[in-house]
C-alpha cells in the first residue's frame, strides 16, 4: 500500500546576518545608470512593506501542497551549496492544485530587502524547469488567465460546461476556475487560469465559437514588477513624452539619483519606476498619496495617483477615471437606471434566446436519432424480404432434390445393369451432397431471419446482418443426366426431407412489408410527427 510522503521541512540558517544592499540593484532597465540604494529608516516607515515577494513557476501540482512542498524541497537542496537569508514559503491557493508558490523573507531580516530576494530569484532561474518572478498581486496569479463576461449568472452558468468541453477538446489544460461578480461591471465572469501560458495567446487568436456565436476573452489588465518595490501612475495615454517629465520631477525633488530606471506600459497608459531605496520610495508615495502635484501637468490634466505596482495589479490596473463637469452628474443619474434596465431586460432576451437554441440542437438530435432509427427498420424489412425470399428458392431447390433422389432410387431398383448402377450411384452421391449444403443453408437463413425480426422488436441500435449475396435459382445446379428407366435398383440411404413446418412456412411466401414508424419530435412548442 502507497504511502503519501511527509511534508518537508523548510531548512534555515541557525544564524544569519544579511549582508549590506549591493552597490545598485540587479535589474535590467535598459541603459539607464543604476545608483546606489541606501539603508532604509526602518523605524520611521510610515506604511508596510506589500510586494516583496517572489513566485516561482513550474513545480509540482497534485495537490494544493504539492507546489510549496516541492519548491521546499528545492530550496533544502540549495541552502546546502548556497547561501542565502532565512525565507518562508506560501501555497498559492488553499484549495486549487496549482504549479507556483510563494516566497518572502522571514520576519528575522531586518527591513525590505528586495537585494536579496533578487538574488535568490536569479538563483532559482539557474535551475531547470522552474521560473521565478516578483509576485504580481495579492492572491492568485493571473499572468495565465483570461476570462468570458456574460450579463447574467443563468447564462455564465449555462456556458461554463461548452467552454470546458472547448477547451479540453484542443488539449488545453486548465489549472483554476473562478465565477466572479467584478464591482465594476454588472457582470458574471467565468475566469481561466491555463498551466501554458501559449495557450492564453492561442485562445486570443482563435476565441471560441459556442452556440452560433464568437465568445470573445478578455484578460486582467497587470504590469508584472521587474523589482520589489516599484511604483506606477495610470492615466497617461495621450499625453506625450510623460516618462521623461516625471523623470525630470523626481530627479528635482528626490535628489538626481533617484531613479534607477523608469518605463511605461499597458499601451503608454502607465508609468513604472523602480528608485533607488525604500525610504525614497516611501517618501514618493507619502507625498503624492492625494496625487501629483498640479504644476506638474498643464492645467485640466489628471492623471492617477502613485502606488505600488504590486497594489496597482492587485486593484486589476484600473485606468485613470476621467474628469467630467459636475453638471454631467445629474442626466448620469437618470440614465444611468435606464442603462441598467436595459441590460436586465438584454440579460432575460439573451437567456431566453439561448434556451431556444438549446430545445431546437435538442429537438434536431432527437430527430437524427430517430431517421437514423427508421432508416435502420426500413433497411431491416428490405434484408427480411431478401432473406425469406432466399429461403424460399433453398426450399424449392431441397424439394427437387428430394425429388430427383426418389427417382433415381427407383431406377436403381428396376435396371440390373451393372455399369448403370454405378452412374446412378455417382449421381445420388453428387445429389445427397448438395441436399446438405442446401439444408444448411436454409437453417443459417432462418437464423438471419430470426436475428432480424429480433433486431426490429428491439430496433435501438440496429446489428443487422449483411445482405445474401445472390439467391440461389432452380437451375444453380445442373443435375445428372437420367438414366434410362430399364437401370436396376440398388438400395440407397434415403436423405431426411424438411419437416412439414419448414415447407409450409417457405410455400407461404410472406412479401416484403414496410412497417410505418412514428417519430413525435418536438420543437418548442410544436410537435412534429414523423
Amino acid at each position: 500500500m502507497a504511502t503519501s510522503r511527509p511534508t518537508p521541512i523548510l531548512a534555515q540558517p541557525s544564524s544569519y546576518h544579511p549582508p549590506p544592499p549591493p552597490s545598485r540593484p540587479t535589474i535590467s532597465y535598459g541603459s539607464r545608470d543604476r545608483l546606489s540604494p541606501s539603508l532604509p529608516d526602518e523605524e520611521s516607515s510610515p506604511m508596510g512593506t506589500v510586494g516583496f515577494e517572489l513566485t516561482v513557476f513550474g513545480l509540482d501540482h497534485q495537490n494544493p501542497d504539492s507546489a510549496r512542498d516541492h519548491l521546499v524541497r528545492v530550496l533544502n537542496d540549495l541552502r546546502n551549496r548556497h547561501s542565502f537569508p532565512p525565507v518562508n514559503v506560501r501555497r498559492g491557493d488553499a484549495t486549487s492544485s496549482l504549479d507556483y508558490a510563494f516566497i518572502s523573507l522571514s520576519s528575522s531580516v531586518p527591513g525590505p530587502r528586495p537585494d536579496l530576494l533578487e538574488d535568490l530569484r536569479l538563483l532559482l532561474n539557474t535551475l531547470p524547469d522552474l521560473r521565478a518572478t516578483w509576485r504580481l498581486c495579492n492572491g492568485p496569479d493571473r499572468t495565465r488567465r483570461l476570462f468570458f463576461a456574460f450579463p447574467t449568472d443563468n447564462e455564465a452558468q449555462s456556458m461554463l460546461n461548452p467552454l470546458r468541453e472547448w477547451l479540453r477538446a484542443r488539449h488545453i489544460s486548465i489549472m483554476a476556475e473562478w465565477t466572479t461578480h467584478p464591482l465594476s461591471t454588472s457582470q458574471t465572469r467565468i475566469s481561466f487560469d491555463l498551466f501554458n501560458g501559449d495557450d492564453v495567446d492561442r485562445i486570443l487568436r482563435e476565441p471560441p465559437f459556442i452556440r452560433g456565436r464568437t465568445l470573445r476573452p478578455g484578460r486582467p489588465r497587470f504590469v508584472v514588477p521587474l523589482y520589489g518595490g516599484e511604483v506606477a501612475i495610470s492615466g497617461i495615454a495621450g499625453l506625450g513624452n510623460v516618462e521623461s517629465s516625471l523623470n525630470s520631477h523626481l530627479r528635482q525633488r528626490y535628489g538626481h539619483d533617484v531613479i534607477v530606471g523608469s518605463r511605461v506600459e499597458l499601451e503608454d497608459d502607465v508609468y513604472c519606476a523602480v528608485l533607488k531605496d525604500w525610504s525614497s520610495t516611501q517618501a514618493f508615495l507619502h507625498d503624492n498619496q492625494n496625487g501629483l502635484p498640479a504644476d506638474w501637468f498643464l492645467y485640466g490634466v489628471s492623471v492617477g495617483k502613485p502606488t505600488l505596482l504590486f497594489s496597482f495589479n492587485t486593484q486589476g490596473a484600473p485606468p485613470n477615471p476621467i474628469s467630467r463637469p459636475m453638471s454631467l452628474s445629474a442626466s448620469e443619474s437618470v440614465i444611468q437606471p435606464q442603462l441598467d434596465y436595459f441590460r436586465s431586460e438584454f440579460g432575460h432576451f439573451t437567456s431566453t434566446l439561448n434556451t431556444m437554441f438549446d430545445r431546437i440542437s435538442q429537438a434536431e438530435q432527437r430527430l437524427e436519432q430517430n431517421n437514423q432509427s427508421l432508416l435502420g427498420m426500413m433497411s431491416a424489412q428490405y434484408l427480411l424480404g431478401d432473406y425469406r425470399m432466399n429461403l424460399l428458392l433453398l426450399t424449392n431447390e431441397h424439394d427437387r432434390l428430394n425429388i430427383q433422389c426418389d427417382r433415381y432410387h427407383d431406377q436403381l431398383a428396376t435396371n440390373p445393369d451393372l455399369p448403370t448402377h454405378q452412374r446412378l450411384q455417382s449421381a445420388l452421391e453428387n445429389l445427397d451432397n448438395r441436399r446438405s449444403v442446401v439444408a444448411a443453408e436454409i437453417e443459417q437463413a432462418r437464423r438471419e431471419i430470426q436475428a432480424i425480426r429480433l433486431s426490429l422488436a428491439t430496433h435501438d441500435h440496429l446489428a443487422l446482418p449483411t445482405s445474401p449475396s445472390s439467391a440461389i435459382s432452380p437451375h444453380s445446379v445442373s443435375p445428372p443426366v437420367a438414366p434410362s428407366s430399364s437401370t436396376p435398383l440398388l438400395h440407397s440411404t434415403r436423405a431426411r426431407s424438411p419437416s412439414p413446418d419448414d415447407l409450409a412456412e417457405s410455400r407461404a411466401m410472406p412479401k416484403p412489408r414496410l412497417q410505418s414508424v412514428l417519430c413525435p419530435i418536438r420543437v418548442s412548442n410544436m410537435l412534429l410527427t414523423i
